[in-house]
């Protein structure tokens, strides 16, 4: 048992004065001295045993509760009720809690079918065009680079052949008409011979001889224009056909690089064109089937029995739950959390726990637990404490406890508030003080010069008691209420 040892200071009721009673003076009140200031109650540290007991104000949460929201993927129109269940209704598995108005989603899903119809047909096109560019690029390619060939063919031949023979026919011509003038020269020579000794009549001989000269004048003449025909064939006509077929051959050439060129670009045109249209078919099966798949959604049924009650809890309430705002023709917005479904039975405690008091607690310690609605019940239950991230709060940091209750009464709800008490492991022999004596890491100590504050290392507390692990000693005199 702890003692707590009190000094208390009386207060002198007429102290003496220095000199004596100090005399009365008629028509006057008498001067008092000054009273010494009063003790301020005190305690002594001592060692003792400490059972500490953790107790806190908690709220009931569903386990593994459904929030029911519409999550519209692709559709983008208004969330209109048509039906709901009303709030805290008891649902049975498969029943339809909550509706929403069909009319606006229909309309984009005809828009939406309509729109892969046509991508289809846009990607059908693509295909067939880039199969057909791609068999006319190679007809094409195919028919210029034998051009091309040909081209290149006529080159060598005329180097090897054409040419040659050009400049061989024009001395070949020049050369016969050449021999033609030496023959008909002979001839005209041979006549006049003949015709001195021959017995023919002069007018015969002058007729043939004159015959003569003129066909030896005339082919004189073709001499004089078979020469000039070839010099300027060998001149003009040789080196005007030779650069012609080098020339068409490097155009051949040229016309096979742009043909190559534009066919690379127009292969490119029609690989993006085909993903492009592969890319939009995708896409709009994709926002048809989303949409689908989003009108599924717009009708919620119970997993399994269980309750439904609107809004989202946080903080141990529920946070919109006017049923105003739920009722039929009322709009919802996306991803709103409409309504909580959860089971009867199947809740834990949740309790906002300081840091002193958190790790005061054992895992799997056992905890009572109160309904503030139902007192009179005692609910028995296991802490299922895990270090987390503190929650910052006005009072300080504060930790989640959450307790698991094995058996409970159906006839509690999520929200609902209980009280806790967790037996914490106790101290067997630790110095203690009243834990109004302590406030932020420090007691105030009653000396023979005054009071003195002294900081301190404070341990477990069973609400009453505080252990102090450094700092104090037993039988230090420690005011009961801390100073400030």
């Amino acid at each position: 048992m702890i003692v707590l040892a009190m000094t208390l200071a009386l207060l002198p009721i007429n102290p003496p004065h220095a000199s004596g009673d100090v005399p009365s003076v008629p028509g006057t009140q008498p001067v008092l001295a000054p009273s010494p200031a009063p003790r301020v109650p005190t305690v002594s540290a001592h060692h003792g045993a400490l059972n500490a007991s953790v107790e806190a104000q908690g709220y009931f949460e569903p386990v593994d509760p459904l929030e029911i929201r519409i999550r519209p993927k692709a559709y983008s129109g208004d969330l209109t009720i048509t039906s709901v269940v009303p709030n805290g209704a008891k649902v049975k598995k498969g029943d339809v809690v909550l509706q929403i108005d069909p009319v606006t989603i229909d309309k984009q899903l005809l828009a939406a079918e309509n729109e892969v119809t046509a991508s289809h047909a846009t990607l059908t096109k693509a295909q067939a065009d880039a199969k057909l560019g791609a068999a006319q690029d190679e007809l094409s390619l195919k028919v210029q680079t034998e051009a091309t060939q040909r081209a290149q063919d006529e080159v060598k031949w005329f180097a090897d052949v054409d040419g040659p023979n050009i400049l061989l026919e024009a001395d070949q011509g020049v050369k016969n008409v050449k021999a033609n003038v030496d023959d008909q020269q002979d001839e005209l020579n041979e006549l006049k011979k003949m015709y001195k000794t021959d017995d023919l009549t002069t007018d015969t001989a002058d007729i043939v001889v004159k015959r003569a000269v003129r066909n030896l004048e005339n082919t004189k003449i073709a001499l004089k224009i078979q020469t000039e025909m070839a010099d300027k064939t060998k001149k003009e006509v040789y080196p005007a056909r030779k650069l012609q077929v080098e020339e068409a051959a490097k155009q051949a050439e040229y016309q096979l690089e742009q043909l190559q060129t534009a066919q690379a670009q127009s292969k490119v045109l029609r690989e993006t064109g085909l993903v492009t249209a592969l890319a939009a078919t995708k896409a709009a099966d994709e926002h048809l089937a989303d949409l689908k798949k989003d009108k599924e959604k717009l009708i919620v049924v119970a997993p399994e029995d269980g309750v439904v009650l609107y809004g989202q809890l946080t903080n141990g309430g529920f946070q919109g739950a006017d049923e105003r705002s739920f009722r039929t023709g009322e709009k919802i917005t996306p991803n709103q959390v409409v309504m909580t479904f959860y089971t009867p039975g199947k809740l834990r405690l949740h309790v906002d726990l300081a840091e002193a008091k958190f790790f005061q607690i054992r895992p799997n310690s056992k905890a009572t637990i109160s309904p503030v609605a139902f007192p009179h019940e005692k609910l028995e239950g296991k802490t299922d404490r895990s270090p987390a991230q503190p929650i910052v709060t006005q009072q300080g940091p504060q930790y989640v406890l959450t307790v698991e209750c094995a058996k409970q009464d159906k006839k509690l709800a999520p929200g609902m508030r209980a009280n806790l008490q967790v037996e914490a492991p106790g101290t067997e022999t630790a110095i203690l003080v009243p834990t109004t004596a302590v406030a932020d890491g420090k007691v105030w100590i009653q000396t023979d010069e005054g009071v003195e504050k002294r900081a301190v290392v404070v341990g477990k507390s069973d609400g009453k008691h505080t252990e102090i692990k450094q700092g104090l000693s037993d039988g230090d005199q420690v005011l009961v209420e801390a100073q400030k």
